[in-house]
């Protein structure tokens, strides 16, 4: 899914039709030459047109995906890449991993390496970055699928999320609108956005 396909669709459904101002920070070139290698298409579309200039959240089960501002982007990520107190770089983390965000610490990247390995949010505090699961093929469809889980969290009934006897369900009004498209949209990625809930 193209970045130009997601945002269509979340203007359909979005309140004031997009979830932050493109930054336009056309950072492409500053960020190429920081990580020292050619940034793929979408990529380069995506800092140039589309990312914003500050972070910016999604709503999710858990903590929030913090969407990195253009200020954050960079290949030294402190506590991820680089170690601030030692002002070292920290040896585990693969230098050609893109940093776009983070959900409780949890990375979400993409490996500039083998960017068609698509976009991946790895776990934190597992011993390695080994551990973890691709949540998108396209920064597009990460996107779309943010917001989407984000809109069913939030503009739908006031507790979005049952947890009783029957299971931890996402509410009917919030479910009736997010799983039929999210099966549509994050395709083979649908259990990575909705596998919270046992009702899906």
């Amino acid at each position: 899914m193209t970045l130009e396909n997601a945002f269509a669709e979340i203007q359909q459904f979005w309140p004031g039709g997009l979830p932050f101002a493109f930054g336009r920070g056309r950072a492409a070139s500053r960020l190429s030459a920081e990580f020292g290698r050619p940034l793929p298409p979408d990529l380069v579309t995506y800092l140039d047109s589309v990312a914003p200039a500050e972070d910016v959240e999604f709503a999710t089960v858990g903590n929030p995906l913090q969407l990195y501002g253009l200020a954050r982007l960079g290949p030294q990520q402190p506590g991820y890449s680089f170690n601030p107190l030692t002002q070292q770089p920290l040896p585990d983390w693969n230098p050609a991993f893109f940093l776009l965000a983070d959900e409780g610490a949890d990375p979400v990247v993409l490996d500039l390496g083998q960017p068609a390995a698509g976009i991946q949010k790895l776990l934190h505090g597992a011993g390695s970055w080994d551990e973890g699961a691709t949540i998108a093929d396209t920064l597009g469809q990460f996107l779309l699928c943010s917001a989407a889980l984000h809109h069913a969290l939030t503009a739908f009934e006031d507790e979005p999320v049952v947890d009783d006897a029957r299971g931890f369900n996402l509410a009917p009004q919030a479910a009736a609108w997010l799983f039929p498209r999210l099966k549509a949209w994050a395709g083979p990625h649908y259990s990575a956005w909705c596998g919270d809930f046992d009702n899906t």
